[in-house]
């Protein structure tokens, strides 16, 4: 029986989604369309307080709290739900949600633009995987960490010059403190040659080998056949349905969904050859082309072989101890790869970064657990394997 394990916030991510699409239907059917009775008022009270109370503040918990996310993502949930209401209130009501249709104009900019981008991000992805030496990901985040390290140093600098004693990076202006916003956007336009870089065998031919492949679901060619298939089959069916009401968005939507098969690609080839291998001194660790991490040897405190349960306290867990002890706090562990348990854990130093949903959900996590085909050969690979110990 196949047992799937998500974290805490993965969780909340799918509680929110089925609550979402479960008040937005009973909108669309308890609401009349004319309001005259008193029960019928009752009845958009309580929609309306489902529409922008519960489902705002679930989000604020459940998505941006839980889930460590930016606070001004509450927009999204406030535009939906306004949405919602255009659509499903009654006339009388629904006028007062006029502004949400005058986003149909912006939107028909957007998606025009958006297929401008994508006919210019092919070619530049191409060319740029070409000649790319490594993961152009990775290549943002270098970037990333060096802006961030020269604004912290001006930051402190500039808190010095004015005489501030006990100036920390905590206490520089807010001007000055590192946009995390930079790296988001670098990483979505990153994702792109990236992509084809990974897909097209001959743009990774300099690749660094594997050391030890991660047991993964997306590794297996059936997994990559069935959805491109699928694929194929959501392209074509989007264009019969679209055609008749728009042929432009018909072409378009299909384009896009049938474009996603070079990310499949890409999420197949990286899975099966390129899951976790060294490089520059630290260790990239790839969840196919949806997450992945770029850890500084020098951060790992602890490398543990062994049996590994996952959403356990650390100290619940069996195996073979690398390097000196250290005391974790984290309920919730990583687990990357496919079993019932895992084989490898590692703790860091200090929080490292997780780069989910492609580089848009980072998480910052101080242990993982891995499932790998030989721990022993990765335990080698790292060089910070030397004697084994039992952990109680």
């Amino acid at each position: 029986m196949l047992k799937i394990r998500l974290r805490r916030p993965a969780k909340y991510r799918i509680y929110f989604l089925i609550l979402m699409i479960i008040v937005y239907w009973l909108g669309f059917n308890l609401l009349p369309e004319q309001l005259t009775q008193t029960s019928e008022q009752l009845s958009l009270a309580v929609v309306s307080a489902l529409y922008f109370v519960l489902l705002p503040l679930l989000y604020w918990y459940w998505i941006i709290k839980i889930g460590a996310q930016k606070s001004w993502k509450i927009l999204v949930i406030l535009s939906l739900s306004s949405l919602m209401a255009r659509l499903s209130y009654p006339p009388q009501i629904a006028e007062y949600f006029e502004f949400i249709a005058w986003l149909r104009f912006p939107i028909i900019a957007i998606l025009l633009l958006i297929e401008l981008y994508l006919m210019v991000s092919i070619i530049k992805g191409l060319w740029q995987a070409r000649k790319a030496s490594g993961d152009p990901r990775l290549a943002i985040i270098a970037q990333y960490a060096a802006t961030v390290e020269q604004e912290l140093g001006n930051g402190v600098n500039e808190l010095r010059t004015l005489n501030i004693e006990g100036a920390s990076n905590t206490d520089m202006p807010k001007n000055q403190m590192p946009d995390d916003e930079k790296l988001t956007l670098g990483l979505i336009l990153a994702t792109e040659p990236a992509s084809w870089y990974y897909a097209i065998p001959y743009f990774s031919r300099r690749h660094p080998a594997s050391i030890t492949p991660l047991k993964l679901l997306s590794a297996q060619p059936w997994h990559a056949l069935v959805i491109i298939m699928c694929l194929i089959a959501a392209s074509t069916l989007s264009y019969i349905l679209l055609d008749d009401v728009s042929q432009i968005a018909a072409v378009f939507v299909s384009g896009l969904i049938l474009y996603s098969v070079v990310l499949i690609a890409a999420n197949y080839r990286i899975s099966r050859y390129y899951s976790l291998y060294q490089r520059e001194g630290k260790l990239i660790i790839n969840n196919g082309i949806w997450g992945f991490m770029a850890i500084d040897l020098t951060q790992i405190s602890e490398l543990k072989l062994g049996t590994f349960l996952t959403h356990v306290q650390p100290q619940q867990m069996g195996g073979k101890s690398v390097g000196d002890s250290t005391a974790i706090n984290a309920t919730e562990i990583l687990t990357i790869g496919r079993g019932d348990t895992a084989n490898v854990q590692l703790i860091f130093k200090r929080p490292q970064t997780y780069y989910g949903g492609m580089g848009q959900l980072p998480e910052p996590l101080t242990v993982i657990n891995l499932v790998v085909d030989e721990p022993q050969v990765l335990a080698d690979a790292l060089g910070i394997l030397q004697n084994y110990k039992k952990v109680s």
